[in-house]
């Protein structure tokens, strides 16, 4: 009702689960639900966002509901690519491995937890890339426990290379 009273068109959300919500859950047809990676891209290619490339390797960790839940795969990579180069890890789009956070912590132990976010922070920096890069805020917070380098949100990436 909030976003109806104030004309909203666009609904942008970092969160993935938070994405799937507002699309599948609440009856909004009138207003378009977005990732930021999806809204990202859009306003890159409109020319509204210019971005400097860098000399950088980014790996990207495919967040459980963005990918296998939303469908989105090719926004955030391309937003990748037009910053650095993009070095996939052993899985990747539907085969990426979940970072053990998030609705993985219903059903499953902390020691659980932590050696699953443990070996897939070891595959994303088993790919030599100096940059991990995810598209959740839930990944990002694990990884950055267990990570040996800089484990950042696209939006983050972003930010640092805006022309």
């Amino acid at each position: 009702k909030l976003f109806r009273d104030h004309d909203i068109k666009v609904l942008v959300t970092s969160c993935p689960i938070c994405l799937r919500v507002f699309k599948e859950d609440y009856d909004m047809p009138e207003i378009e639900v977005l990732h930021h990676s999806e809204y990202i891209r859009r306003m890159a290619k409109r020319g509204r966002l210019v971005l400097h490339k860098t000399g950088e390797s980014y790996t990207y960790h495919d967040p459980c509901e963005l990918g296998r839940g939303s469908g989105i795969y090719d926004e955030p990579r391309d937003i990748i690519r037009s910053l650095g180069t993009l070095i996939e890890p052993n899985h990747s789009r539907e085969n990426a491995l979940c970072c053990g956070s998030s609705l993985a912590n219903t059903a499953i132990t902390d020691q659980q937890q932590r050696h699953i976010a443990d070996a897939v922070a070891a595959e994303l920096e088993a790919t030599g890339a100096t940059q991990i890069v995810t598209a959740c805020p839930l990944c990002r917070s694990t990884f950055g426990i267990y990570a040996d380098r800089p484990v950042k949100d696209i939006a983050e990436i972003i930010a640092e290379n805006i022309n």
